[in-house]
């Protein structure tokens, strides 16, 4: 059993550089740890060696310089998701006075861009609907309330697809269910996030506030 506690320890040492890895995101605090297991890292080989060896955490000096210089050189790794955002990357986009820019309605235009679009030269506003002005429609709108579901954890309650969007063009046995509801009804970025807000869709409620 001996013969494998250094194997065993160097497999600790490993996944407990992984966990300081992904635990630590700030760009300050990666770079000040970083420093300190590269400092470490020297230290501990020159002036500790007695003691790792009677411990058998030979590794124990690499694996802490080596940390220490992965820490270093991606102190800025979890800064890249923030300039994937489409006010950032579409900066000509014009966002309405007072539009929210709280986290929920940053993902939920992320989404938007994502899955149908957003124009970087119209006026985003609450009010904004997804059928009529962004033309969503189809099996764009199925995807589209599919990934809001998923996502953001949303119970779509009594939310009828067909008040909305008319099914794809190919489907002729949801064209068949979809007739008779009538005209369509504005699906509004607005209703949209409230309803991802409060966590489930209610239609009389989100199309009276919106």
């Amino acid at each position: 059993m001996n013969e494998y506690i250094e194997w065993i320890y160097l497999l600790l040492l490993i996944a407990l550089a992984a966990i300081i890895d992904r635990s630590i995101r700030l760009p300050v605090l990666r770079r000040w740890f970083g420093l300190c297991l590269l400092v470490t890292g020297p230290i501990l080989l020159l002036y500790a060696t007695s003691w790792i060896r009677g411990a058998q955490l030979g590794s124990l000096p690499i694996i802490a310089f080596v940390t220490g210089i992965g820490l270093l050189s991606t102190q800025n790794i979890y800064c890249k998701v923030k300039a994937n955002h489409p006010l950032l990357r579409a900066p000509t986009m014009n966002l309405a006075p007072n539009f929210p820019e709280d986290p929920v309605m940053q993902q939920l235009l992320q989404l938007l861009h994502e899955e149908i679009g957003l124009p970087k030269h119209k006026t985003i506003r609450l009010q904004t609907s997804i059928n009529f002005d962004l033309g969503c429609d189809g099996s764009e709108a199925k995807h589209l309330m599919e990934a809001l579901e998923q996502e953001f954890a949303l119970d779509l309650g009594d939310y009828d697809t067909y008040r909305y969007f008319n099914p794809p063009v190919f489907d002729v046995f949801l064209k068949r269910r979809a007739k008779g509801r009538g005209e369509k009804v504005p699906l509004t970025i607005g209703m949209l996030y409230l309803a991802i807000k409060t966590h489930s869709w209610d239609t009389q409620t989100l199309e009276n506030l919106s």
